[in-house]
């Protein structure tokens, strides 16, 4: 019985807690919200209602916006009192509503009313979620849609909660140059004696000042005298487009503006953060080149004016709390490494509708100005040819890795104008052309010397073969050869530098089917017995394929295998292509240097040993026998030949 009781008392108490839990949820809310009940009168009305909106009220019937505002869809209003219209109408040069254009007056109307109805506390509800899912949601979560028109788009507006500058406090201080409090549109306070005014299709929020209309991203850094040279760049890329066919068949030829950038700085839906550098940093930046760029800014090639700005810019909008906490990457069109630390490098702000805008004091390179590739750009003065071959084949190609930054080394041998000679690129025909390309590949050298701290005597690797460094001279397979002009780079980036030549280097063809390692062997009588035996089991045809295999052979002269009494004609097939085959390696290799070291597989998967170099340079074989080559470093279009004066 005392149990019966006992669960009874319980269940009665489980139901007023949950009762008591309920009524305290339901009046908080309604002391939340608190409206000032005016629940049959739309916003209009609620307006009209009070002297001191007046003006405001004017403004909407001169556009016959009463009912399309009171009747035909949900708003916040941010209600501008008398004195913000009539401020509005001096900083406008206006002396009277009448004398307003339309446009502007719709401009200034929609800008007041937010589609939907927001409380305060959706307002605040709206970032804390955003807040408790962590990451740059709360950033984004603050921002609101103004009303739209035809022809008049509706404008991105902040709008700021105590929450925010309880956790966000300088990031809006670096943005408008002051703390902020309480409810804030912009950096307007909400009245908070005089919000949640509620009415039959919305609410309304009572402004303290008045309320500016903030321009686009293109127009804010137009307006700011410290961004001008960003702006005249901007400006090349802008176009213009007319507008939509309406239903009744009628062309809208007003002409909107856009621009052919990455991110369309005139499209009001689109959110972006832009970091622009000032007139300053952009000047400090080029200052080194400008002799080289015919002493002006206008000269700097419009690609790379594009590459500049594409490069500053980032989706949706971020805080500078958000940039130093989530290390976000610049990009030009698909994300790339960071150059610089984006947060320790802005000075202010531009305020902008569509768009976050920091002031810069440096510059962000973009892939291309942070590559070895960038110095034939920013020198074209010099280097017109080569800026003419960049610009116009595919020379360039894989010197700037765009999505990472993280650019392949490399080192360019860059023959000036006076020593290109005649006829210039431009004029040169196809076939000529093509030649051209291939020597200017074969300065490309796929390594940054600079990392040794300049040349050093060793190959280095190009498309078309490797070239040999030795005592200020280059030389080709061929043995010819080209000097430096300049000990030092002309340009220095985190892959390579470029260095001043006098003279082209001859390519190795890699589908030279006259110099295979094939056709190495067979036009040497020294290896006579080793080509016999490399035909004899079908090696002889793989060695003579270009395309995608190299190799390496170490080539048993006749004198080393009759000294070794090695029966090769006695030899069972079998026998005889396992020992071929120990001779030969797939890949190409370069020895002498001594920069390879370690172990590689001939074809019968066996270890060979390399080590030393130069003059130690030797091979062990698989049967412990240490051999150094005769004649090494042969190149081949499709591999390497080494003669060696034993065998394995």
């Amino acid at each position: 019985m005392k149990t019966l009781k006992l669960r009874i008392l319980l269940f009665l108490e489980i139901i007023f807690l949950l009762f008591f839990v309920a009524f305290r949820c339901t009046t908080a809310f309604e002391d939340h919200y608190n409206p000032k009940r005016m629940i049959d009168s739309n916003i209009i009305q609620v307006l009209e209602n009070n002297d001191k909106f007046s003006d405001f009220v004017k403004i909407i019937d001169k556009l016959e916006l009463r009912v399309t505002l009171g009747e035909s869809a949900l708003y916040t209003c941010l209600a501008p009192t008398n004195d913000h219209v009539q401020t509005f109408l001096q900083q406008s040069g206006y002396n009277s509503i009448d004398d307003i254009p339309e446009i502007e007056l719709r401009q200034y109307v929609n800008y007041h009313f937010i589609n939907g109805m927001y409380y305060k506390y959706d307002i605040q509800k709206q970032y804390d979620d955003a807040l408790l899912r962590g990451g740059v949601n709360p950033t984004r979560a603050i921002v609101f849609k103004t009303r739209n028109e035809y022809r008049l788009p509706g404008k991105p507006l902040r709008i700021f909660t105590p929450s925010f500058f309880g956790n966000q406090q300088d990031d809006y201080l670096s943005l408008y140059n002051k703390n902020g409090g309480g409810f804030m549109v912009e950096n307007v306070m909400i009245l908070e004696e005089e919000s949640d005014i509620e009415a039959s299709n919305g609410v309304i929020h009572v402004l303290e000042t008045p309320l500016k209309i903030l321009p686009r991203s293109d127009e804010a850094i137009m307006n700011d005298e410290e961004t001008s040279i960003y702006s005249e760049w901007i400006e090349k890329h802008e176009t213009f487009t007319l507008g939509e066919i309406d239903p009744e068949g009628f062309v809208d030829t007003t002409k909107y503006k856009s621009y052919t950038l990455r991110r369309n700085f005139a499209d009001e839906t689109l959110l972006s953060t832009l970091f622009v550098p000032t007139n300053k940093a952009i000047e400090t930046y080029f200052e080194p080149y400008l002799p080289d760029l015919y002493n002006t800014l206008d000269s700097v090639p419009r690609f790379l004016m594009t590459q500049i700005i594409n490069s500053g810019i980032l989706n949706e909008l971020w805080f500078k709390s958000d940039i130093a906490r989530n290390n976000p990457e610049v990009n030009t069109g698909t994300f790339i490494q960071r150059t610089i630390d984006l947060a320790s490098h802005i000075t202010g702000s531009i305020l902008a509708s569509n768009s976050i805008i920091y002031k810069m004091d440096k510059m962000i390179e973009p892939p291309k100005l942070n590559s070895v590739e960038g110095g034939i750009y920013m020198k074209y003065s010099k280097y017109s040819q080569w800026n003419w071959m960049f610009l116009n084949t595919t020379l360039e190609a894989g010197l700037t890795d765009g999505q990472y930054s993280q650019h392949a080394p490399a080192t360019l041998l860059v023959q000036p104008d006076d020593v290109w000679g005649s006829p210039p690129a431009a004029a040169l025909g196809s076939l000529e052309l093509e030649e051209r390309l291939k020597e200017c590949r074969t300065s490309i050298l796929n390594y940054n010397v600079l990392e040794d701290g300049g040349f050093q005597k060793r190959y280095y690797p190009t498309e078309n073969g490797y070239v040999l460094y030795d005592d200020e001279k280059i030389y080709d397979y061929t043995g010819k050869s080209v000097s430096l002009i300049t000990d030092e780079p002309t340009w220095e980036r985190i892959n390579g530098g470029i260095f001043e030549v006098d003279g082209f280097l001859t390519p190795l063809e890699k589908n030279d089917t006259s110099r295979t390692i094939y056709r190495l062997i067979e036009t040497n009588p020294e290896l006579s017995l080793f080509r016999n035996a490399c035909d004899d089991v079908g090696i002889g045809s793989e060695l003579n394929l270009t395309g995608f295999f190299t190799y390496t052979v170490f080539a048993p002269t006749n004198s080393a295998i009759l000294n070794s009494g090695v029966d090769i004609q006695g030899m069972e097939e079998s026998e005889l292509l396992e020992w071929v085959q120990s001779y030969v390696v797939v890949n190409r290799y370069i020895f002498t240097d001594g920069v390879f070291n370690g172990s590689i597989n001939n074809k019968n998967r066996e270890s060979l040993l390399i080590e030393g170099a130069w003059d130690s340079f030797y091979v062990k074989s698989p049967f412990g026998n240490t051999i150094v080559p005769e004649i090494s470093n042969i190149q081949g279009s499709n591999g390497v030949l080494h003669l060696i004066g034993e065998v394995f």
